[in-house]
Order: structure tokens, then sequence, then C-alpha cells
């Protein structure tokens, strides 16, 4: 017969049923070297006490490592700056592993991993220094190959990272590098010229497909990541398009794109291409309101009813949202 196998929560079930007493619970224990108490577990994630600690605690950590190293780090000759660096990630990182995947809290290492990540780009940084990259007084033209080695090694080491540790809000890193690594390349190839907009808003359209990739094949946490930086990067790049160019074709197309969002989001039953989607709209909306109407007698009659008509679609939205939203089966 096959051996059935048991926990420390089968036995303190027992327990309270009554089919074991406390010195027989105590006597399993010993016989079979179980911990007294069960190991302690992480709270589920959500919004509660602990996450909200976790990512305070990660925002502070992250924030005073920045000021010291602000501070101080014109102070330090560079083999300081790669002992602290280095001491630093790997630290930090041995922390974030044992709690990861030692200890069973995954989203406290978690945290602690993409702090060390974080430092990834320091540590490359002060390396290429040391072995003279970086001259004083180089404009970033010049230090286009630097730069260039500097966001393949990051991206390189934030893509290792995410897979080692499988924590998924480090794929925003990996984001950023690609990104980066895109205008970097368009710089060395093209010579220079301000292409930063165009390229950021193709680059982040890239990373919305790729996370709308990574949701079908079922890998929805890395997905999530890709979706929000590629959304706010498209949001951001469109709309300095949209606001430098007087063409009504590219504000047609700026609309068109948003609203393709909503029906993203209807789609693939996600809230975010919906924010996104009507940030989107509302922009379109409240610049042809600014370029029509303002200075007349109109303008803050329509203002006040695109704040009306807003209040009105999140009524909508708490009403019907959760019908809409519901995955399917």
């Amino acid at each position: 017969m096959p051996r059935k196998n048991f926990t420390i929560e089968d036995l303190r079930r027992w327990q309270q049923r009554g089919l074991l007493s406390d010195k027989q619970l105590t006597s399993i224990l010993a016989e079979e070297g179980l911990e007294a108490e069960p190991e302690a577990k992480e709270k589920k994630a959500g919004l509660n006490l602990v996450t909200v600690a976790y990512y305070f605690g990660g925002l502070l950590a992250f924030f005073s490592f920045a000021v010291f190293v602000g501070i101080n780090w014109e102070g330090l000759t560079d083999w300081a700056h790669l002992g602290v660096a280095l001491g630093a990630m790997l630290g930090i990182g041995a922390l974030g592993f044992w709690l990861r995947f030692r200890r069973g809290y995954p989203t406290a290492g978690g945290l602690l991993l993409f702090l060390a990540t974080a430092i990834v780009p320091l540590l490359i940084y002060t390396i290429e220094k040391l072995l003279g990259a970086w001259p004083a007084g180089a404009s970033l033209y010049e230090l286009r190959f630097d730069v260039l080695y500097l966001c393949l090694g990051s991206l390189a080491g934030t893509l290792a990272m995410l897979i080692l540790t499988r924590f998924s809000l480090i794929s925003l890193f990996v984001a950023a590098f690609v990104h980066l690594t895109v205008l970097d390349i368009a710089q060395i190839i093209a010579g220079g010229g301000d292409y930063a907009a165009q390229l950021t808003a193709a680059t982040c359209g890239g990373l919305i497909l790729l996370g709308i990739a990574l949701t079908l094949w079922g890998r929805k946490p890395y997905a999530f990541w890709f979706k929000l930086y590629g959304l706010g990067g498209l949001y951001i790049a469109f709309t300095i398009l949209f606001v430098e160019s007087g063409s009504i074709l590219f504000g047609l197309l700026f609309l068109l794109v948003y609203l393709i969002m909503v029906g993203f989001s209807l789609r693939f039953r996600e809230v975010i291409y919906l924010i996104f989607g009507a940030i989107g709209v509302y922009t379109y909306i409240i610049r042809l309101v600014f370029d029509t109407f303002q200075g007349t007698v109109y303008f803050p009659l329509l203002l006040g009813g695109i704040g009306i008509s807003i209040i009105v679609l999140a009524v909508l939205y708490q009403r019907y949202g959760t019908r809409l939203f519901r995955r399917r089966s």
C-alpha cells in the first residue's frame, strides 16, 4: 500500500478533534524530529499591513542607499566604490535568498532581491571606471559605447536575476534596460538626433505586446510589470508627440490607440488597459477642449462637464466593473 504523508497542521487538527492527546502529539513530534511550531509563513499577498510594511521598508532602504551614494560617492576611491556596490549587492541578495527560498517569506525576500538587483548597474559602472572608461568631461554621445556596455550588462544581470529568483517585480528593471538599450543603439546608428519620444513609443508598444504574449502563455505576474512599464512609457511619449504635433490625423491616431486600449481591457478582462485607455481618451478630449474653446465663456463649463463625466464613469465602473472584468471559467 502507498505510504500516506501528513503535516504538522494535520496533527494539530487531529489534536483539536480529540483524536490525539497533547502527550501523544508531543511524542509524535519528538519521534519524527518535527518542529514544535510550524515554520512561519508569509501572509497572503494583498493590501494588508504586512505588505505595506514590506514595500515601505523596501522603498526606505532603496532611498537610504541612494542618498548615501549621492552624498559620499565623490569622496570615495574607485576601489571603495566597488567594495560598497559589491558588498551591498551580495549582502542584501544573500539575505533575500535566505528569506525567499529557505524561510518561506517570498515577498520579503523578493523585495530584498529587487534591491540587490537595483545595484547591478552601479556595480557595472564602477567596473567600467576601474577599466578606464567614462573619462571626465566626456559628453553622453562620446560615451555612447560605454553606455551601451552598461545597458547590455545591466540587462543581462537583471534578466539573470529574474530567471534565478522568479520575483516578477524585477521585470520592471528588465523592461527599463530594454528601453535604454534601444535608445542608445539608435543614437549610435543615427549619430545623434532627437528620436527619444518616437523610439520610446515604439519600444513601449513592443513591451505591451510582450506582456500580452506572456499573459497568453500563463505568465501573468511577469506580464503585468512589462505591460505597466510599456503603458506608462507609451503614454508619456505619445502625449509628448501629440502635444507637439498640430496634425489632426495624429490626434485621431492618438485617440484610436487609446480606444483600442479600452477594447483590450474587455478582451483580456484586465483593468490596467481600461485605466490607461480612459486616461488617453480624456487627454485627447482635454487637449481638444483647450485648443477649441480656451478663452471662451464655455471653457469652464466644458471642464466642469469633463469632471462630472469622470465621476459618472467611476460610479458605472463600481456598478458594472465586476461583471465586465470577471474572468471566464
